[in-house]
């Protein structure tokens, strides 16, 4: 079972990898040509121009429930003069789960440092941390990055899909993590 994990863990981070790199191709095809006789710079002005698809984190984790994962998020990124946000979609791929989740990020400064909300499903593997193997749970996080990316998360997720006499040991699971990225 270990070999399909490594695998898998292999294949999420190539996929992130093609991903991030074919989100920058877009993000430069997207730019229109500047016409020969024009000479004014055109300045970004409104801010429907400030928005632009690229990576908003990526990173490798250790915590509960996925263990060692594998992380990127990539999204609508506005840089604007006082503030810069990400309305991102996260995909997680570690030793104990996986999980895809939806939400907001905000950095602040020039030092990497940030915060985000997000919510989101996680499935877990045959030996996830602190909670029931393959199960289903939904639930949302708050994620620091105090210098450099580096930072953590924390969670709460409720299991899903349980039957009436169903084990309550692991209903609920409180998910962090630490590493860089989230």
């Amino acid at each position: 079972m270990r070999p399909v994990r490594l695998v898998a863990a292999a294949l999420a981070f190539a996929v992130c990898t093609v991903a991030s790199a074919a989100s920058v191709r877009v993000a430069y095809a997207q730019v229109a040509p500047t016409p020969a006789g024009a000479t004014a710079p055109t300045a970004q002005s409104t801010p429907e121009m400030r928005w632009r698809f690229d990576q908003c984190m990526g990173g490798i984790t250790y915590g509960a429930p996925f263990k060692w994962a594998l992380s990127y998020g990539g999204g609508m990124v506005y840089e604007g003069d006082r503030l810069d946000l990400c309305a991102l979609a996260v995909a997680k791929v570690g030793l104990g789960g996986a999980g895809a989740s939806l939400g907001l990020a905000k950095s602040f400064g020039s030092m990497g440092t940030g915060t985000a909300i997000t919510g989101g499903i996680i499935r877990t593997f045959g030996d996830p941390l602190n909670a029931s193997a393959r199960r289903t749970y939904v639930g949302g996080a708050a994620h620091l990055w105090p210098l450099l990316a580096l930072g953590g998360e924390l969670g709460y997720y409720v299991r899903l899909g349980d039957g009436v006499g169903a084990s309550s040991h692991g209903k609920q699971v409180i998910t962090w993590s630490a590493g860089f990225g989230f």
